[in-house]
């Protein structure tokens, strides 16, 4: 699968700001964009990187906590 290019308007400052966050994450611009498109995707299918994890791995904590962890883990 090929990737291809997106053009979008946005807001000046939503960018400026959308651009120093993905910098201070160490993530291109377009690497953070496409993040944002894949869990943009997984949130509207009701689904979440631990939701999916859950049934791979035992765990005693809740997929609340889950998912909490997985964002302090991801910056």
């Amino acid at each position: 699968m090929g990737s291809v290019g997106v053009y979008v308007r946005v807001d000046r400052r939503l960018l400026e700001e959308f651009t120093r966050l993905a910098h201070s994450l160490g993530m291109s611009r377009s690497e953070a964009i496409r993040r944002a498109m894949e869990m943009f995707l997984e949130r509207s299918r009701g689904e979440s990187v631990t939701s999916r994890m859950r049934g791979l791995v035992k765990s005693k904590l809740s997929l609340k906590e889950l998912e909490e962890v997985y964002l302090v883990y991801k910056l």
